[in-house]
């Protein structure tokens, strides 16, 4: 994948797992600089880019859905994550709760106390990138953020309406796999489900995905297919019935 948007460079570090941002286990990390570029690529391809809605529904510990709340802070009114594991939940609350303004806040307290009681090194790296990723809040409008269990290849949609961007890093590999119930297609199970929450006049869902997957849904079309390492990505544009 050639670089459109994200074409410098540009220190992450502040969204690394030894930070402020938990990983959860045997959850595959995300790099940060090929979600900006996915993420600038689907506001190119809707028609409203404020006041967005998006979506992740195997979100694991949800890293790579605050990275982009933090990245796109200004584009985004409501973050919805859900996964079928409860683990992996803990990770993504404690990561979301950043996106609050009091949670950063918190952690930025936490953060100082320790450090003056301790006085670690690594205690004032993630003190100063907490202050960073705090000013990075910019939009002052209170945000929904809501992440729960749910199994999205079940025959029952999730409770959310008007997504404009869904973005999901399927399960794949070693690291994870599908714990759904539909065993045998469940990737067109959360398409169906997918599909009904979607705010089809400005919608755009983005399925990541390992090279051997081929993602074909018969209420989308295939808009873009990119390839980046390991992974491939297909965005995919609903269709109107």
């Amino acid at each position: 994948m050639k670089f459109k948007f994200e074409t410098i460079k540009k220190d992450y570090s502040d969204f690394s797992s030894d930070k402020l941002l938990v990983n959860a286990p045997r959850t595959p990390a995300f790099p940060v600089r090929v979600a900006s570029e996915i993420m600038a690529r689907c506001l190119s391809l809707i028609n409203r880019t404020e006041e967005l809605t998006i979506y992740d529904p195997c979100c694991g510990g949800a890293h790579l859905l605050t990275v982009l709340g933090f990245l796109y802070n200004a584009n985004l009114k409501q973050i919805y994550g859900t996964d079928i594991d409860e683990n992996a939940l803990e990770y993504a609350q404690e990561n979301l709760a950043l996106l609050k303004p009091n949670g950063i806040q918190q952690r930025k307290k936490s953060l100082q106390y320790h450090y003056e009681k301790q006085g670690e090194a690594a205690q004032l790296m993630a003190l100063d990138s907490a202050k960073r990723l705090s000013a990075m809040l910019s939009n002052p409008q209170q945000k929904e953020i809501q992440c729960f269990k749910w199994d999205i290849t079940s025959f029952q949609r999730p409770p959310f309406k008007d997504v404009n961007i869904v973005i999901t890093d399927l399960p794949y590999g070693n690291m994870a796999h599908w714990q759904g119930t539909t065993k045998d297609h469940p990737t067109e199970q959360m398409l169906n489900n997918i599909y009904q929450t979607l705010d089809i006049n400005n919608a755009i869902v983005i399925v990541i995905c390992n090279k051997k997957e081929s993602i074909q849904h018969k209420n989308f079309t295939q808009v873009k297919r990119l390839k980046h390492g390991k992974r491939q990505f297909f965005f995919l544009r609903p269709l109107f019935f």
